[in-house]
């Protein structure tokens, strides 16, 4: 069995168990207990069995059972916590982990000392360390000691699967303890929140609570996410554990932990698009990938004829809550306005930086980066100019909030392998740059005393997502940035938010992110408990973005209610009652939005459009003049302005207007209404040589040449062109190449 295929099995047992198909759960899970070491899992599973067998005799031949609801549900969660038992034996039994290793030593430790203990040695080390570095007599060894027993304490907390007496003891002392200092803390909480993604136990979840709750700073941030993907992980467990939930519920109660989760839960979407703003880094612009068709919108780019003001803008009068993509002019602006958002600019950058023999140990994934430590202070120190202060620098490292902790720790260990005099010289340029930052972060502070807290969760995620995206093992473990992320409807949310305005700032985010599908749920859950003018507009654009007119049409009318003289929303109702084919509604509302903007160009143009769609094209044609009389810069007009002439036999006006399009940006379907023009003309030796760069610029697509010559043979039959030379006339064009 693979990896792979014992993941499917496992998922698939707990999915059986969520439809409550519990014999098919139970026999996907006997086909994995048959590959089991330990005995006892079967055994395990043939009691549920039993029970499951003896509960369903009696619903149905004994009579009802009042406790038949709780029977059932604590059925299912045994079947759940077998289903991890089982999935760990077949791992570690197949060896299908590179770490099996590991957990087969902690195993063993764990029979052989007290847990407890470890706790105990650990802050005895570090008192002694501190001890010691006071008085300039700091023992290596005692270092050493120190640092091996962290490592120990976190594969343990990391690789046992439920956790015994001796295990909550000991990390509840580590929590409580003074002498243990808050960035091994923090290494703790890392581990339990791998721990318990890996393998679910409520001890794992209350001693996270623990950490939370004991509020100290840097270590009660990564507890809380770890609290928020933990749980949301196991989001279908929730409802058979009471216990949790009371927690929550008093945690929200006494910690603003609501905002808290917004913050998080925003930060965790933007560590979802990485990939995407890796990519738009790397090729510096996104292209706009423009599918060509043959319709006749395509045909004459009406859509942007008036590019500068396009019908698929947004509101202007909408409120933004995220105002982090501004129209930018430049790159290295759009670069600093991503990086001030919060989105992770540096993967990139730092991925290959992520093979020193640092990263080896697994726990430096986790570790937050702290002036104190050796290899950082070795790094910056050895060869460096005399003036450079090393302990300025990484306290100002440390306290920055542009990179994340993996990545300063990248950064120290590459300026290691630097020449002395660059190392000098760059190191200098960053001091300044970073002192630069600190202050402008110091300033921010002052106005919002909550940026703290949300940047310690940005460079938590961000380790985080590249310990799953970049370290060595990654396919083995659950990586929790590829589930479906559906917060807002999971149970997790419905205990943990009661303000809806949280709940709008999700979708808000999801909206400005172009999310239109989860925008919608967001926005048409909010629309059942209150109405608003922005709320119903916004759902209407989604629905519109993602092609559903007819749907967009029903909310656009919905928040025409509020005001009907608002010109925005009559526009996007004749838009789309374009789309939908509805003429006589489309040229209604930009008639009446034109009463409220006459001189508005963008207007003007969608209602010679609309004439056109009516056939009436010499109506059609007195609003394309006006645009082009206004704007006499806008070359896009000339389209549909030669185009309507061709319609109306107006040969030499349209031959004219097809000139002026091909001088500026021809296309291939400007050639090819060229072609049209010259032949209804009777210059057949000109339509020929348009209608050979037409298929020249459509990279020789004769499907495509052929389509287009049919659908618009209807026009060029009723200006006197045989339907059989248009027949010919492809094959002629077709037989030249």
């Amino acid at each position: 069995m693979t990896f792979a295929e014992l993941t499917d099995k496992y998922q698939q047992v707990i999915q059986f168990v969520e439809d409550k198909r519990i014999n098919e759960a139970m026999d996907a899970m006997g086909s994995l207990a048959v590959l089991c070491t330990k005995r006892d899992l079967g055994i395990q599973l043939e009691k549920h069995r039993d029970t499951y067998r003896n509960m369903l005799t009696y619903s149905f031949e004994l009579g009802d059972d009042p406790e038949k609801e709780q029977v059932f549900k604590r059925l299912m969660k045994s079947l759940l916590e077998l289903n991890d038992d089982i999935r760990e034996d077949v791992l570690m039994k197949e060896r299908l982990i590179s770490y099996y290793y590991l957990k087969q030593d902690v195993e063993e430790n764990r029979m052989s000392q007290a847990s407890s203990d470890l706790a105990e040695n650990l802050a005895f080390r570090k008192e002694i360390e501190h001890i010691l570095s006071e008085e300039d007599k700091l023992d290596e060894n005692q270092v050493v000691d120190y640092q091996k027993s962290l490592l120990s304490i976190f594969r343990m907390i990391w690789l046992t699967d439920k956790f015994r007496e001796a295990e909550i003891s000991m990390a509840g002392k580590i929590c409580k303890s003074n002498l243990i200092p808050w960035y091994d803390k923090s290494l703790l909480v890392s581990s339990l929140t791998l721990s318990l993604i890996r393998h679910f136990d409520i001890q794992k979840v209350n001693l996270l609570f623990d950490f939370f709750e004991e509020g100290e700073n840097q270590v009660w941030q990564r507890a809380l996410i770890g609290l928020f993907l933990g749980l949301y992980f196991h989001d279908y467990r929730l409802t058979y554990y009471p216990g949790i939930t009371n927690r929550l519920e008093a945690a929200r109660d006494n910690h603003k932990l609501e905002r808290n989760i917004e913050a998080i839960v925003i930060q965790f979407l933007k560590a979802m698009e990485t990939e995407q703003v890796t990519k738009k880094i790397r090729e510096e612009i996104l292209p706009e990938m423009m599918k060509m068709k043959s319709t006749l919108e395509e045909k004459l780019d009406l859509e942007e004829i008036l590019s500068s003001k396009n019908i698929e803008d947004e509101n202007p009068e909408w409120e933004t809550v995220f105002k982090d993509t501004p129209d930018l002019y430049s790159k290295i602006e759009e670069f600093s306005a991503l990086q001030m958002e919060g989105s992770d600019v540096f993967l990139s950058a730092f991925a290959m930086l992520k093979r020193f023999p640092f990263f080896d140990e697994l726990t430096n994934w986790f570790l937050p980066f702290h002036k104190e430590n050796a290899e950082v202070r070795e790094g910056l120190s050895s060869d460096q100019d005399k003036d450079f202060d090393v302990d300025m620098f990484t306290e100002g490292l440390e306290r920055s909030s542009f990179l994340c902790n993996s990545d300063k720790y990248s950064f120290c260990l590459n300026v290691k392998h630097m020449p002395a005099m660059q190392k000098s010289m760059m190191m200098e340029l960053f001091n300044m740059e970073l002192n630069a930052m600190n202050e402008m972060a110091d300033s921010d502070e002052l106005i919002d005393d909550t940026i703290k807290d949300k940047v310690i969760y940005t460079q938590y995620l961000q380790d985080l997502y590249r310990f799953f995206k970049l370290h060595p093992w990654k396919d083995e473990f659950d990586d929790v940035f590829e589930i479906e992320f559906d917060f807002e409807h999971s149970a997790l949310f419905n205990v943990l938010i009661r303000d809806k305005k949280i709940l709008r700032n999700i979708g808000e985010f999801y909206f400005e992110k172009n999310q239109f599908e989860r925008a919608l749920r967001v926005f048409e859950q909010l629309s059942c408990h209150e109405e608003s003018a922005e709320l119903f507009e916004k759902a209407a654009f989604s629905h519109q973005k993602l092609g559903d007119h007819k749907k967009a049409l029903e909310f656009y009318h919905k928040a025409e209610l509020f005001d009907r003289s608002k010109s925005w929303v009559l526009k996007k109702i004749a838009y789309c009652s374009r789309k939908i084919g509805d003429y006589d509604t489309a040229l209604e509302y930009y008639n009446a939005a034109e009463k409220l903007e006459p001189e508005n160009l963008f207007i003007q143009t969608f209602l010679g459009h609309t004439m056109m769609d009516r056939e009436e094209y010499e109506e059609a044609l007195k609003y394309y003049f006006k645009v082009e009389y206004k704007a006499p810069e806008n070359h896009k007009i000339h389209r549909p302005i030669a185009w309507c002439s061709f319609l109306l036999g107006k040969f030499d006006q349209a031959e004219k207007y097809f000139l002026k399009v091909i001088e500026k940006e021809g296309n291939k379907n400007d050639f090819m209404n060229m072609g049209h023009v010259l032949w209804c003309l009777g210059n057949r030796k000109g339509a020929i040589e348009n209608y050979r760069k037409s298929l020249v610029m459509g990279s020789r697509d004769f499907e495509w040449f052929g389509a287009v010559m049919e659908e618009d043979s209807i026009h060029m039959v009723g200006h006197g062109i045989k339907r059989l030379d248009i027949s010919l006339m492809v094959d002629y064009i077709r037989m030249g190449f």
